[in-house]
């Protein structure tokens, strides 16, 4: 028996893995997937053909792929090298959850976005002097490398959280790979000594226009006028063949993501803190909500505990803010 996932855009696709894992075991076997092999090659080779050369005599797959380069091509290659191919009726909604990136990828031509911050009980993310080190556990932090870092081609952060924190917006779980990290500029430079910057790592900076850049830096021009248009952005990243992306902050650019109606899924880390302050820093800023009658709700609601922390994950349901 094998098992394997799709890592990540460029990487193994999910059959080559589980071909590999399962060895000799494959010949003569039935395979479940969960997406129609694709039967085209382009940074992977075709799943179908690696399915083929393995001996497998049955493909069960659970949803179709809307790909117009690959979508029934694979299927047809198996029968043609006769393989049996059945698909499972209408996918289950796990199998659907489960793709919403890959799907939204292809459907919205940008990539999956996910909401990310920590905040104290009070809804602050840092206080009156922008100090937010640490509201949350270090089990919990390690916990969020591994479950998300590790899981996501991007990390997005706001020019004033690197100036504040100077992050390195790595994935220290020893798991996946390093997301690019990606810094949205508008009328905060950074300053080249920011570790984002030196540390050799991939680093892209998004501006509202051309700048004189520091030298080896990635730079994507993606608004006007000192605004960058997180439609533009997302557009931006799409083009680079990424699919899965953790907005990380601050207020602002989470506030401007959730204006624009650009968030897919949040993932919201509660520390037992209150620091208080009508001046410290909240969560979600941007226009937002006029009524609590439009206010978003999630769906799919999952809740951890992780020490002393509480972690909410959901869908964004964006029909619950149009009522």
């Amino acid at each position: 028996m094998g098992e394997g996932y799709h890592a990540h855009w460029g990487s193994p696709h999910a059959e080559a893995n589980a071909i590999a894992e399962a060895g000799r075991k494959a010949k003569g076997a039935t395979a479940y997937v969960t997406l129609e092999p694709c039967g085209h090659g382009g940074k992977t080779p075709p799943c179908a053909d690696a399915l083929i050369r393995a001996g497998v005599k049955e493909v069960v797959y659970a949803h179709a792929d809307p790909n117009p380069e690959t979508a029934g091509r694979g299927p047809q290659r198996l029968r043609a090298a006769g393989v049996t191919v059945r698909r499972q009726g209408r996918a289950p909604k796990y199998v659907r959850e489960l793709l919403q990136p890959y799907l939204a990828h292809l459907e919205c031509r940008r990539p999956w976005v996910i909401a990310k911050w920590a905040m104290t009980l009070d809804g602050r993310i840092a206080t009156r002097s922008r100090d937010s080190r640490w509201i949350t556990a270090e089990k919990t932090r390690r916990w969020t490398h591994r479950f998300l870092r590790a899981r996501v081609d991007a990390i997005l952060v706001g020019a004033g959280t690197v100036l504040t924190d100077d992050p390195a917006l790595t994935n220290r779980s020893g798991r996946g790979r390093q997301p690019l990290r990606v810094v949205v500029c508008g009328r905060r430079p950074l300053w080249p000594r920011a570790r984002v910057l030196s540390d050799g790592g991939p680093t892209l900076l998004v501006v509202p226009q051309q700048f004189r850049a520091p030298p080896d830096v990635d730079v994507a021009v993606c608004g006007q006028l000192w605004k960058v248009d997180p439609h533009r952005l997302l557009g931006e990243l799409y083009d680079r063949g990424l699919r899965r992306v953790l907005v990380e902050g601050g207020g602002e650019l989470l506030g401007s993501m959730f204006d624009a109606g650009l968030v897919d899924q949040a993932a919201v880390f509660l520390g037992p803190r209150i620091v208080g302050g009508i001046s410290a820093i909240q969560a979600v800023a941007g226009r937002g909500r006029a009524r609590m009658a439009e206010a978003l709700e999630l769906e799919h609601v999952v809740h951890h505990t992780i020490g002393p922390d509480q972690v909410i994950e959901g869908y964004v349901n964006w029909a619950s803010g149009n009522r």
